[in-house]
């Protein structure tokens, strides 16, 4: 185990930008997986680790290998991933590998069980195959529903789904039909996201095109109503605006993102918040290739949050959360009551019932977390 006398920083993600292919919504940096290319970021990887290991604080609570697509990297690659992971982890800490089900033959999961990876976020998206086809998924229902069942039968601890709704040609009843079919395979984790339009993707610029008609809102949030009653009967507690977990089995590093706590990004386009500071690398794989070798640093972003720009972005990140902002400890880090600082959106909030507001906490209605995004903008707004 490595020896520092670090920061409070004990959670890593490593960013793996590559993909099998670009599914039409994603707009997370990645690019078509090639081995030798794969071969050289391992080695970026390697030499970034090494020159920001004294930020880190091991062992770890959580690690996290996110992209992209980390199991398109095959057995033997990702075998010397997780190899690079290994010092810093210990029996306690969550190993989370997300992962398509399309790329998840029985070497990869061998090499996730035997690897020490605790966790694998699937990204199942539907279970309707005409729903995946249209997103640009590379797997099908079936394949999702075998790459689950085979990381059971390996052993992996934890396993959480990944469903969207919101889907242009999806219906009502072929969301609830995707929502039991995962409910099904007892997760330990499931999210639920909107689909959503991001700038630069290939769905938005349809959407300009007029070629693509988002679903109705009204019937998104109905299939949002869905998916908290249905994950509510089947036992996992809703923990974050599109986050449920069995109990005792929240994602320990979104939790770390959401609490606005310390943590490390490796890779091309990964960010990092370390001592106040929130950086994010250059999401250019060739530019990272040549500089994190020669431990040259490549942030395309660095920004010190202090004051109520700091205040701001705990309390949206906090807010996500069902249980809300802790007020006492908004107290100990800023000094200040959270209604103090933002007076006015959270008076008009509370007034059109929109924030629930008690002596130890400040959280979203239930009514309102359909449409969170605004009354967080509006926080932001008076920072």
């Amino acid at each position: 185990m490595p020896k520092f006398a670090p920061p409070d920083c004990r959670a890593l993600y490593v960013h793996v930008p590559f993909c099998a292919a670009k599914c039409r919504y994603c707009d997370f940096y990645s690019v078509a997986f090639d081995a030798p290319v794969a071969q050289r970021y391992l080695r970026a990887v390697a030499a970034e680790l090494r020159s920001r290991c004294a930020l880190l604080s091991a062992p770890l609570a959580s690690v996290f290998l996110g992209g992209g697509t980390p199991t398109v990297l095959g057995a033997g690659l990702l075998e010397e991933l997780l190899s690079l992971c290994r010092p810093w982890i210990d029996r306690d800490t969550e190993f989370s590998v997300e992962a398509n089900p399309g790329t998840l033959d029985a070497p990869v999961v061998e090499v996730l069980a035997a690897g020490g990876v605790n966790r694998v976020s699937l990204g199942v998206q539907s279970f309707r195959d005409p729903e995946l086809r249209w997103l640009g998924r590379i797997h099908s229902g079936a394949e999702a529903r075998r790459a689950a069942e085979t990381l059971r039968a390996a052993g992996v601890r934890d396993l959480g789904l990944d469903l969207i709704y919101g889907i242009p040609s999806q219906t009502p009843a072929s969301w609830r039909a995707s929502v039991g079919e995962a409910l099904a395979l007892r997760p330990e984790h499931l999210s639920c996201y909107g689909l959503s339009f991001e700038p630069g993707t290939p769905l938005e610029r349809e959407l300009r095109a007029g070629r693509v008609k988002p679903m109705d809102e009204a019937a998104q949030a109905a299939c949002y109503r869905h998916a908290i009653e249905a994950t509510g009967r089947a036992g996992l507690e809703h923990y974050e605006i599109s986050n449920f977990a069995r109990v005792g089995r929240r994602c320990r590093h979104n939790l770390t993102c959401w609490h606005n706590e310390p943590y490390l990004g490796v890779g091309p386009g990964a960010a990092s918040y370390v001592g106040g500071v929130r950086r994010t690398n250059l999401p250019d794989l060739e530019a990272y290739l040549a500089a994190a070798p020669a431990g040259r640093p490549v942030p395309a972003s660095r920004e010190r949050l202090t004051g109520r720009a700091a205040m701001a972005e705990t309390v949206m990140l906090s807010l996500r959360l069902i249980e809300g902002l802790h007020r006492p400890s908004f107290v100990r880090r800023y000094g200040r009551d959270v209604s103090e600082v933002f007076p006015r959106s959270i008076s008009r909030y509370a007034k059109l019932g929109a924030l629930e507001i008690t002596a130890s906490h400040i959280r979203l209605s239930s009514e309102a977390l359909f449409v969170a995004d605004t009354v967080l903008a509006d926080i932001l707004a008076e920072a």
